[in-house]
């Protein structure tokens, strides 16, 4: 009887150490809420929200914006973005976003979106404060990490679709801003 309930105990220390084994191996998969693995199929969870201000806006088509990430992910963010040479009104940009969370961690994302411009909604005719000047509209397109350090090594080649909005107005100096919502996996909208 001895004999057995010993045998009883080892065999319940044992599952019980293989079960822990198994939850504490599942919850280190996960990394700031980012699967390691993709997830396709799923419904779409925004990981992160991306929110900029244009900071510099040149007739190039080429310029800068700063701002931040929040969610899955959050820190500062600094995107050299470029427009492509599309007919409107359609768009089309190839970025560079470099994210940097408190810790120093860092992802650089290649940004490229496809969207089209919006025809604004101006006001009466009499208000002074018309808002024929500006422009934008929604896009959506891919965050894919090309570089990162520290906890985020694991991403290099992930993608992420997104969905946002950018506006900016065309008087200068140009400052203007865009909301991205960016998706655990590849799915289409």
């Amino acid at each position: 009887m001895k004999y057995l309930k010993s045998r009883r105990t080892v065999l319940l220390a044992l599952l019980v150490l293989v079960a822990g084994t198994a939850l504490w191996a599942a919850a280190g998969r996960r990394d700031n809420g980012i699967d390691p693995e993709p997830n396709l199929g799923a419904s779409p969870q925004i990981l992160f929200i991306h929110q900029d201000v244009v900071t510099d806006f040149p007739a190039t088509g080429d310029g800068v914006r700063t701002g931040t990430f929040r969610g899955a992910l959050s820190g500062t963010a600094t995107t050299n973005f470029q427009f492509l040479a599309v007919p409107p009104p359609a768009f089309a940009a190839d970025d560079l976003c470099l994210f940097t969370d408190v810790e120093g961690d860092q992802i650089l994302f290649r940004v490229q979106v496809e969207g089209r411009f919006l025809v604004h909604l101006e006001g009466p005719e009499t208000d002074p404060r018309k808002t024929i000047n500006l422009f934008g509209g929604p896009y959506t397109g891919i965050y894919e990490v090309l570089e990162a350090t520290g906890k985020y090594r694991y991403l290099v080649g992930r993608k992420f679709p997104c969905k946002g909005v950018g506006t900016t107005p065309a008087k200068h100096p140009a400052i203007g801003s865009v909301y991205a919502e960016i998706y655990n996996d590849v799915f289409q909208f």
